[in-house]
């Protein structure tokens, strides 16, 4: 199997430190020299400790050395606690690593409601920090990991500004996962030298199209963030807001963050088969990505992906409650490539029995709302009795 390598200059690690029983659950992530950074949080009104600490030290600095995480517990509903234990990790590993304090940020994941035990974080910080490596982004990646089936890792080499650019992201998500951020953690590196507008920029334009456009469950977390990191290594001429080689940057960014998407959808909890939703034909994105949503985070849609039933009524019924207007009778849907309503009526008489869709691990819905040229696409997958049974028992 192809180890996955760190840009110039990044290096990680991950470790078990103790706060799960066997699995690693301490990561870091440190730039040998400051990084430009771009971030985007969750949305959700109740948002945890390290959130919250990141927010207000980003206010101060924009460069960052490093990103310490750790899985177990999300240091959420923990009040002046669960502050003060966010802080502790951040002056502790910003100590380890002879950086300044507010070039650390602190990320956790995991249960909610549940003070930290910090004896096995901060003891296991020096370890962490001493087995920092160009190739330990692959346990680092594994150090994030909850629920999870397999790590979720990309990597693009590229070239613009007449250098050659790595980039390399890694993800956490399986469950709590709802576009407006999901449950998920990103954390994306690049070598490339380039502006903090258009960091920034093509973060959030890669995002409304990836992190942002997926559902699991359709719960979104209050831990959710995504933090790309530029240290400007590779040497390449700075990367501007516009031109040739902002777009090729942007090309990349989006592929990462399209495929760790995918990745997370397809280790939700309990699914088999990840759905590719499709809406064309709106008048406008909004109207496309509203429409898409609904039809991507139906139950009775999953669960009808999930036994192999074309009920493309259920899917017209979610498309008609996203709270979009438009014509049923102009509507078009197409499951796996079969036409099953167009111009207001049942395209052709079928057996439900023996219509060949929804098989494959893969599987697709096009929703054609002939009202204008917009277009959306969101990625969810099916659900199961293995969903419900892994999140009946969560906290026991």
């Amino acid at each position: 199997m192809k180890k996955h390598k760190l840009p110039k200059g990044f290096l990680a690690n991950g470790i078990h430190c103790g706060v799960k029983k066997k699995r690693k659950d301490l990561s870091l992530i440190y730039s040998e020299v400051p990084c430009k950074i771009a971030v985007l949080f969750t949305r959700n009104v109740v948002k945890a400790a390290p959130v919250i600490l990141a927010e207000k030290q980003l206010e101060k600095n924009k460069k960052i050395r490093a990103v310490v995480i750790n899985s177990g517990n999300a240091n959420c509903m923990t009040g002046t606690r669960g502050l003060k234990d966010a802080k502790k990790m951040v002056h502790t590993m910003a100590g380890i690593l002879g950086v300044g304090k507010n070039e650390v940020l602190v990320s956790s994941t995991g249960i909610i409601g549940e003070y930290m035990n910090m004896s096995p974080v901060i003891n296991g910080m020096k370890r962490l920090a001493k087995g920092l490596s160009g190739e330990g982004i692959e346990d680092a990646a594994d150090g994030i990991m909850t629920t999870h089936r397999f790590r979720k890792m990309v990597s693009r080499t590229f070239t613009a500004g007449g250098k050659k650019i790595q980039m390399t992201g890694i993800a956490k998500g399986a469950g709590m996962i709802k576009p407006n951020m999901a449950t998920m953690l990103g954390y994306i590196m690049t070598d490339a030298d380039i502006s903090k507008k258009a960091i920034k920029n093509t973060l959030i334009h890669t995002t409304d199209h990836s992190f942002n456009a997926i559902t699991v469950d359709g719960d979104m977390s209050t831990n959710d963030t995504v933090v790309l990191l530029a240290n400007g290594e590779a040497g390449n001429r700075r990367i501007g807001e516009k031109g040739k080689d902002y777009e090729i940057f942007l090309k990349n960014l989006k592929a990462v963050s399209v495929e760790l998407s995918k990745m997370i959808v397809r280790d939700g909890e309990g699914a088999s088969k990840v759905i590719e939703v499709n809406v064309k034909g709106a008048k406008t994105p909004k109207d496309a990505k509203k429409t898409a949503e609904a039809i991507a985070g139906s139950l009775l849609v999953k669960c009808a992906v999930l036994g192999g039933d074309p009920n493309w009524g259920r899917i017209a019924s979610s498309a008609g409650s996203s709270g979009v207007k438009f014509n049923p009778d102009k509507m078009e849907i197409i499951l796996d490539g079969i036409v099953f309503f167009k111009r207001g009526k049942a395209h052709k008489s079928f057996n439900r029995k023996k219509i060949s869709v929804f098989k494959d691990k893969k599987v697709k819905i096009l929703v054609d709302l002939h009202q204008g040229k917009c277009t959306a696409t969101v990625f969810s997958c099916d659900i199961s009795k293995k969903y419900i049974t892994l999140n009946s028992y969560y906290t026991t």
